[in-house]
């Protein structure tokens, strides 16, 4: 049981809030300005709260037909359609009700299964950004699978492509039940186990980013919470390290994550370079498996990344064209829904 403020949850996985900050303290700052990391050249970005599941779906709105939604923006105007249709007119952003910055607020909004969709417009009330919720609650268990992706290692989020045999690094794996249309379903709470299937890897903890849940982080199993389970995966091969190293471990190390006790009793460093094979299983689902590449190269040691690559795919993205799809206007806060 924890907080429920900040901008990233239990699991890491982004909040509303880191929306918020994002368009406020990122995007709606001018280039020009002295204190501004980098050029954002006149992006627009949009983001929409609110799930697009039923009223009913929880005890404070039970009985009711309208939903009311949220909006982050850093353009001037949003438009709401709910399946296609516009919800009233475009509402220009008003200021928080406490503190400095803003949002849009749509108060009432008739609910219907399908989609609920936030168009940003510019002074001119052309549509910059775009952003959809989809009802997922409704799909039928043959519509429904399990997913299994990678968060770190990757290039998308700027932590590489591999993990460093060091016998210290780690992976972030994301669990995601989702509907025949790819959309997290938001209200799955299926219980999801990892193991590994194969290479020098250990299941170090797992979480959900509910801060109300009372089940073990350091357990390979985790219910869903708004449909995600994260996995952290350590890596148990020391492969990468300098033999010096290797001969410290084998002697200060004997309970710890890189090393294991061989036939004779005697501590033995796990020397294993081969890849590592990720199963997440969950009944009713089809399991799911995933590699993720390992190397004794120290230039993907976490440091050295950091330092390689960091900012290079948030500059790739502000500096893309209007046509340019390659990373998505959510991307890197691929997040879960309030």
């Amino acid at each position: 049981v924890s907080s429920t403020y900040g901008q990233f949850d239990l699991g890491g996985f982004p909040k509303a809030a880191a929306h918020w900050f994002r368009n406020q303290w990122l995007l709606t700052v001018p280039d020009e300005s002295v204190d501004k990391t980098f050029p954002t050249k006149g992006k627009y970005e949009v983001y929409i709260v609110e799930s697009w599941e039923p009223p009913n779906s929880w005890n404070e709105t039970k009985g009711n037909t309208t939903r009311t939604i949220h909006v982050y923006s850093n353009a001037p105007k949003v438009q709401l359609q709910v399946n296609g249709e516009s919800v009233g007119d475009p509402k220009a952003l008003i200021p928080m009700r406490e503190g400095p910055g803003t949002y849009a607020e749509f108060l009432d909004v008739p609910w219907k299964s399908g989609s609920v969709t936030a168009l940003a417009l510019d002074q001119n009330g052309k549509e910059v950004a775009s952003m959809s919720r989809y009802t997922t609650s409704l799909a039928k268990p043959s519509q429904q699978k399990l997913v299994l992706s990678l968060d770190s290692p990757s290039e998308n989020t700027g932590t590489g492509s591999s993990l460093f045999l060091d016998g210290q690094d780690a992976a972030l794996l994301r669990a995601s039940i989702v509907d025949d249309g790819d959309n997290v379903m938001h209200l799955a709470t299926n219980n999801i186990s990892f193991a590994i299937v194969s290479g020098p890897g250990a299941i170090q903890g797992t979480t959900n980013g509910d801060p109300r849940s009372h089940e073990p982080n350091n357990a390979p199993w985790h219910s869903a919470f708004h449909g995600l389970v994260r996995a952290v995966l350590r890596v148990t091969s020391v492969a990468g390290r300098s033999e010096y190293e290797r001969e410290l471990l084998s002697h200060i190390d004997h309970d710890g994550p890189m090393g294991f006790i061989d036939q004779e009793g005697h501590n033995a460093i796990s020397m294993d370079d081969s890849d590592i094979v990720v199963e997440a299983s969950c009944e009713g689902f089809d399991s799911v498996k995933i590699t993720i590449p390992t190397t004794t190269a120290s230039s993907a040691a976490a440091l050295a990344v950091a330092g390689d690559t960091a900012g290079e795919g948030m500059l790739r993205y502000f500096e893309a064209g209007e046509d340019d799809v390659a990373l998505s206007s959510s991307w890197p806060l691929e997040t879960r829904e309030a």
